[in-house]
């Protein structure tokens, strides 16, 4: 009686960490991983009835072996959904998920930007200059464009910039005389970032893991990626923050 109570626990435990597994897994990497399980399976298990003889008794598993797969297909999606509800439940109300609280900071000369994870919202201090102690988000788009024009000069703070003007005034190159992507300027340019300045890019702490600094990395880029409207200043400095730091 004995081996059977562990047997039980043991696939017990064993369906438990199947199915949370499950429901962090990537729905189309499941489907793929499914289907050809499912055929393998049912490949080997029907070659083997067939060579000792039994073509009905493999057809009958076949058939028997289908209708499992889909009802326990059908359960392990049943309990993702469960899970995706009693999940919200946290947030029920606020209309977002839980916050972070991340945000990152990139400092040029003339120029320091915040980029909140969470929301996206980017915002500058200007630390340097006629403007100095000025915020962006309080200025007037003239005043930006004469301030743009004032860090001519360097490449770090005209990127920074030009980022918060893609996002906040939408449309401000029209008319320009210049390329649009000349102003964006390279991150490298600069020189070398340090590791300081690499956490601070990706808002992390001195004692960040591997894995955190490629969460926070993925969490940034789908929010400055030049493919979704985001700047290419940006992307070049969190690639470069996250290779310096994996690489440490």
């Amino acid at each position: 009686m004995l081996p059977s109570v562990i047997l039980g626990i043991g696939l017990l435990f064993a369906a438990i960490f199947l199915m949370r597994w499950y429901a962090n897994a990537d729905p189309a990497v499941l489907k793929r991983l499914f289907k050809w399980a499912v055929i393998v399976v049912l490949g080997l298990v029907t070659i083997f009835l067939a060579l000792t003889g039994r073509l009905a008794a493999a057809f009958g598993l076949f058939m028997g072996l289908v209708a499992f797969g889909w009802r326990l297909f059908n359960m392990l999606s049943s309990f993702q959904q469960m899970r995706g509800m009693f999940g919200g439940l946290g947030s029920f109300g606020s209309g977002a998920s839980p916050s972070t609280g991340q945000s990152s900071r990139v400092a040029a000369h003339f120029l320091r930007m915040t980029l909140d994870h969470d929301s996206g919202r980017m915002d500058g201090e200007i630390i340097l200059g006629e403007y100095q102690g000025r915020t962006l988000s309080a200025m007037s788009l003239e005043d930006l464009l004469r301030f743009r024009s004032e860090v001519t000069g360097d490449a770090g703070s005209r990127g920074l910039l030009d980022a918060y003007l893609d996002r906040s005034h939408v449309g401000w190159r029209d008319g320009s005389e210049e390329d649009g992507n000349q102003s964006s300027g390279q991150a490298n340019s600069e020189g070398l970032i340090t590791r300081e300045e690499a956490l601070n890019i990706l808002g992390l702490g001195k004692n960040a893991d591997r894995k955190a600094i490629k969460n926070a990395y993925r969490q940034l880029m789908s929010k400055v990626h030049p493919d979704r409207g985001g700047s290419t200043y940006l992307a070049a400095k969190i690639n470069e923050a996250k290779d310096l730091l994996l690489n440490d």
